[in-house]
This record gives structure tokens, C-alpha cells and sequence, in this order.
């Protein structure tokens, strides 16, 4: 397995301080993981990593892992400061010598991952053939890739979680043949276009006839840890949380100040429970969720309320804590489902 961070030679030219620090922050994320799923570290380069595993499925779910792990670490840091890997696997005889390993296998690995995505995986089809019905992930062909000094062409397979749809498998396909710029590809691309075009419009058209989801304003996140900026990066969180679900749509924080603006107010600091209430009041929003963080000596408590903005009563409450601060995401995550599962069970009494 390699894995390389996005972006790294970029920023060590414009703050190599910060490009040090994050390097050294994606260590101490990706070495427990190496471990934990039976790993053996052969060597780090700069900001590349070559793990070696005794079998296939160890590989992918370590892969998985550190996507996962870096996905909540993401969640809550600005952009500016956030780690997105490559990982690329191969299954393959190598020879051990002198504390590294050698062999086709080592080189093919390291040609797979240039072709993953920004916080993607890609392995070859032996790879893909030893954990397909093992692994809860869902394997994307994206065709044979012509790899630098490799002979013969690789079959290379994309893994991602199951939750993504039909248009983000033709869109990984997509790019994939866009950067091999096969002219033979060119016909299959019309092809997929016609076929995402017709998912959208199909979907759309599905729309039409099915009830709607409910609307969902989130208040800004109450941060009384002491701590800086968690309550930015919960209030994300906490909304992509809420939206990724087919049964609620939360409101933009654009379509909020629009909404403000036609309250006759000037853009406020930030969005508390009770302008959320003036916002439902001009609005058909069925469900208001107001976000608190606080904590008592090492403990943080998350505590998430949905509020039913006509009635003016609590709908759930959902409350979690943690001792360790990099649990935080996964705490609001925890919480969060809580939330979300009791309002998509009672989204038909809900809806206005």
C-alpha cells in the first residue's frame, strides 16, 4: 500500500512551518492505523508512506480507515489546515532486503495511487478480486490504466463507502478515461452523459410526486468550551450530518440571510435559536436544531435539540460526551444520527 498527502510539495513552497506541522499531524493519524489492521511501516517518504500486509483485506480496510479517520479530522479543521491522502494497493510478490521490499508489486502500488482521488483509494483487479464480497465498500471499475514503466495495462478499481449514488460511480469512470485520454473513450463519455443526464431528470421528475422533504434550519453551534472556532466546524458538521438524508433538506446559510434580509435586518454575527424562529416564521420550515458544546474539566458534552418552530416544543434531544478532544466529530456524529433518525420516523407528521 502507498499513500501520499495532497498538496504537500505545493505548501512546503508557500509555509513550509505549516506544511511541517500538518506532515507530522498525518503521521500520528496514519501510524495507529497502520497497526491497528496489521500493517508492517517498510519506509516514509517525505510525505509518502509504503505499508506492507500479509493479505489483501487487511490492506483495503486499513485504506478505509484512515479515509474515515481523516474525513472526521477534516470536519473539524478550517480548509486551509485539512489532510487529504492517496492510497493506492496492489497484491504481489516483493522481495524483503536490507529493511525495504522490492519487486513489480512495490511498483505497480505506487503507479495506482497517482490515479485515486484526493481522499480516494484505487487497487488493482487482483486486489479487488480477494476482498470484493468482504468488505462493506462498493468497488467502481474504472478500466485498464497505462502506468508509467509498467508493461501491461492494470485493471484499477475505485472503493468507496456504499452511501455514494449512480452518478458518483459514472463520474469516477469519467475522470478516470479523461485522464488516460483514450480517443477510443470518447463514445463511452457521450454515453455517460446521456446516462447522468437522464438519472438527474429521472430524479427529478421523481420529485415532483413524492412528498417533500422537510425543512431544517440549524442554528449557529453555542460553543462554551473555551475553546476557538469548534463551533464553526460542529455547525458544519451538524449540517452535513442533517442533509445527507432523504427526507430533509437543511437551508443554506445563504438562503438564511436571504431570508433575514427580508426581515427587514441587517446580516447578524451569527444565527441563534431565536432568530431561527423569526427565519420559520416567514418561511414553511418544519424543524429548527440548535447545537451546544460545553465542558467540565476534560470532559465535552455535545447536547443537539430539535425544536418544532409552531408548536414551540422540543422534538428530541440527543446527548453525548467524550473525554478525548479528537473524538469530538465522531461524538457530534453520534449525536446527530439521533437526531436524524427520529425526525425521518416522524417526517410525515412533521410536514406542514
Amino acid at each position: 500500500m502507498f499513500t501520499d498527502m495532497v498538496g504537500y510539495s505545493a505548501l512546503t513552497q508557500k509555509n513550509e512551518k505549516l506544511a511541517l506541522e500538518l506532515l507530522e499531524e498525518h503521521r500520528r493519524i496514519l501510524r495507529p492505523l497502520f497497526t491497528q489492521n496489521n500493517g508492517t511501516e517498510i519506509k516514509t517518504i517525505g510525505d509518502a508512506f509504503l505499508v506492507a500486509f500479509d493479505n489483501a483485506l487487511d490492506a483495503v480496510n486499513c485504506a478505509l480507515s484512515i479515509q474515515r479517520a481523516l474525513l472526521e479530522y477534516n470536519a473539524a479543521s478550517p480548509e486551509t489546515v485539512q489532510i487529504k491522502v492517496r492510497i493506492g494497493i496492489h497484491l504481489g510478490d516483493v522481495v524483503h532486503r536490507s529493511g525495504d521490499v522490492y519487486g513489480d508489486g512495490v511498483n505497480i502500488a505506487a503507479r495506482i495511487h497517482t490515479i485515486a482521488d484526493p481522499n480516494g483509494i484505487a487497487i488493482s483487479e487482483d486486489v479487488c478480486r480477494q476482498v470484493i464480497n468482504k468488505v462493506d465498500a462498493r468497488f467502481i471499475k474504472l478500466g485498464k490504466g497505462d502506468l508509467k514503466n509498467i508493461a501491461t495495462g492494470i485493471a484499477i478499481y475505485k472503493v468507496e463507502p456504499k452511501h455514494d449514488g449512480d452518478l458518483s460511480a459514472l463520474w469516477a469512470q469519467a475522470k478516470f478515461y479523461a485522464r488516460q485520454r483514450k480517443v477510443q473513450y470518447i463514445f463511452l463519455l457521450s454515453i455517460i452523459s446521456v446516462v447522468v443526464l437522464s438519472l438527474v431528470t429521472s430524479k427529478a421528475l421523481q420529485g415532483k410526486s413524492e412528498k417533500r422533504e422537510l425543512l431544517v434550519v440549524v442554528a449557529d453551534f453555542v460553543n462554551e468550551t473555551g475553546e476557538g472556532r469548534l463551533e464553526k466546524q460542529l455547525g458544519t458538521l451538524l449540517r452535513s450530518e442533517l442533509d445527507n438524508s432523504f427526507d430533509l433538506e437543511v437551508m443554506t446559510e445563504a438562503k438564511m440571510q436571504s431570508e433575514i434580509k427580508k426581515l427587514g435586518k441587517e446580516k447578524p454575527k451569527r444565527i441563534n435559536e431565536e432568530l431561527a424562529m423569526e427565519i420559520s416564521g416567514i418561511t414553511k420550515v418544519d424543524v429548527i436544531v440548535t447545537g451546544l458544546i460545553k465542558r467540565f474539566g476534560s470532559t465535552y458534552t455535545i447536547d443537539l435539540k430539535a425544536i418544532d418552530p409552531v408548536r414551540q416544543r422540543y422534538l428530541v434531544t440527543a446527548v453525548e460526551t467524550t473525554d478525548h478532544r479528537d473524538d469530538i466529530p465522531a461524538t457530534l456524529r453520534k449525536a446527530a444520527a439521533k437526531i436524524r433518525d427520529k425526525l425521518e420516523s416522524e417526517s410525515d407528521r412533521l410536514r406542514k
